[in-house]
Order: C-alpha cells, then structure tokens, then sequence
C-alpha cells in the first residue's frame, strides 16, 4: 500500500512519533532565504519537505519520520564533530530531556554529544512574591530535571551542560546547589547589544560562556508553529490526524576544525495523541518530546 492509504495505515497504529527533518542547511531554497528566528525557518522546512506525501517506509523502527532523502543526512567520522543539542522544554517533566536525547542519538547513530543546552518553560508569575521566594520556587522546579541531564553527564553521554536564558539570580542558586552546574548561559538579546554586568561578572567568576542566540523567547511555539503549517497544509497527513505536538529540541553538529560551511542543522518535532484519544478519557495529554535543530 502505498501514497496517503499507507501512510494513513501507518499513522492509526502509532501513539506517537517525530519528525525528523535532516540537515536543513542542505536545502539551496531555505538557505537563500532570511528567517527572523529558527521558529520562523523550521515551519518554512516544513513547508518544502510536505511538497509531497511521504511513503509508510519512511517511518523507522523508533518512530521517526524522516521528511529527506539519505543525502541530507551527513555522515562523519565522530571523534571530527561536534554536536550540541538544545532542548526546549514544554513542561517541568525530567522525560522531555531523556527522550530528545534518546531521539537525537539513535537518528545520529552516536553514543554521546558535547553539550546540551536546556531552555526552560517559563515560570508561573505570583503576585506580591519576592525575588528570593521566585528564585527558591524556580529553582525546586529545575532540580528533577537538572537531575535527569546530571545523570547523562556522569554516564560520559554528554559532556557539558548549559542553559537558556537564565537570569543571574537563578544562574547563581543552580550553580550553588548542582553537582554539574551549567558551562553555558545562551542569551537572547533583543534590542540591545549588552549582557547585564552582574551576569557578565558572575559568568567571569563561575566559567560560564555567554553565548548568543536567534531562537523565540520566552519559549519555543512549537504547538503554534505546527497549528500554522497545518492551516497552510491541511491535507497533509500527519495534520488530517489527531496528533498534537509537544516539546522541541534543535541540533547542530559542527565538523572539526570548525568552519562556518560545515555545520549540520536539523529538526525533531515530537507528536503524541492525547490520551482521551487513546483510554476515551480526556483528564491527561501525553507528553512527548519533539525535537529541532540548533547552531552554536
């Protein structure tokens, strides 16, 4: 069975899947192209790759859906690359991280990687709290899953852990408590050019890089991003089922010596069906990670 009929097929026997894009910088058409941020270059990969409805075949043994031809999926040796991994976490649930690593290895076929850099949900404001009161409560939602990358640390399947926009009080009290306090702070700097100073000095103190990025914030609109394609696509395949997405992750793998024309950039995105789709229950939905490419 092959075309829409098939894939269909292959859609209702699943409870969840990823998309795996491949290496998006071996597109001529993206590449020529200039995207406000990475949100923004991810739905227009999307776009190119459901040109065409892909074959059941494409689906692997993990789940994934691979949107690209084995051409665009660099292979190196690896002791050559580097390979980061930023995560962009849609919940304060400690399996988003096992799983977008989980999904980024096996794709990969590598055991380990040099950096993850988690980006956390944004935190529930409440009213009249102090700045200490935020940071504990902050900080006491970040354990379970800084615990979970700490894990993956000490395993050797990563080498260094980093954040994504954390300001310097949460910085400090991560650091204070973690047994693997972050290496990397990566910071957004919308409409100006400084880090502030107290960060900047604590970084200097701590040996924190403090690195740039182009990626939405406060979070990743992965849910947004996807509602926007389907709109566009809506006889697409994975749009005309019930699956919704959940978290992202985005990964870049830099060939040594590093040089601005060999990197690799690719794109997971994680869908699940909701549960009440699964038990006829609608209490819960299924968190399950999706993940996106990132460059650094």
């Amino acid at each position: 069975m092959d075309g829409f009929e098939g894939f269909m097929q292959k859609l209702d026997n699943l409870h969840s899947f990823r998309l795996h894009t491949g290496n998006i910088n071996s597109y001529d058409e993206l590449k020529a192209q200039r995207f406000k941020d990475s949100s923004e270059e991810l739905e227009a990969c999307l776009n190119l790759q459901f040109q065409s409805t892909p074959c059941p075949s494409d689906f692997k043994e993990d789940g994934t859906l691979l949107l690209c031809d084995r051409e665009h999926i660099n292979r190196y040796v690896r002791d050559d690359l580097k390979i980061t991994l930023k995560v962009f976490l849609s919940s304060w649930d400690p399996t988003e991280v096992r799983e977008s690593f989980a999904c980024l290895v096996e794709q990969l076929k590598t055991d380990d990687i040099e950096l993850l850099i988690l980006a956390f949900p944004e935190l529930e404001l409440v009213e009249g709290e102090s700045e200490e009161a935020e940071t504990a409560r902050w900080l006491e939602a970040v354990k379970p899953i800084w615990t979970e990358a700490e894990a993956l640390s000490s395993s050797r399947k990563i080498s260094s852990l980093g954040v994504g926009d954390v300001p310097v009080a949460w910085m400090r009290a991560l650091c204070e408590w973690a047994d693997h306090p972050p290496t990397v702070d990566h910071l957004k700097l919308d409409g100006c050019c400084m880090v502030p100073p107290e960060l900047q000095a604590y970084a200097r103190e701590q040996d924190i890089q403090l690195l740039t990025h182009n990626d939405p914030h406060p979070v990743f609109p992965v849910a947004d991003l996807f509602n926007r394609f389907c709109d566009l696509k809506h006889s697409t395949p994975v749009c005309h089922s019930q699956f919704r997405t959940t978290w992202a992750a985005r990964y870049t793998v830099w060939v040594r010596p590093l040089q601005a024309d060999s990197v690799t950039l690719g794109s997971f995105l994680g869908l699940a069906l909701p549960r009440c789709h699964r038990t006829n229950t609608c209490k819960y939905l299924l968190n399950v990670p999706r993940c996106l490419p990132y460059i650094l």
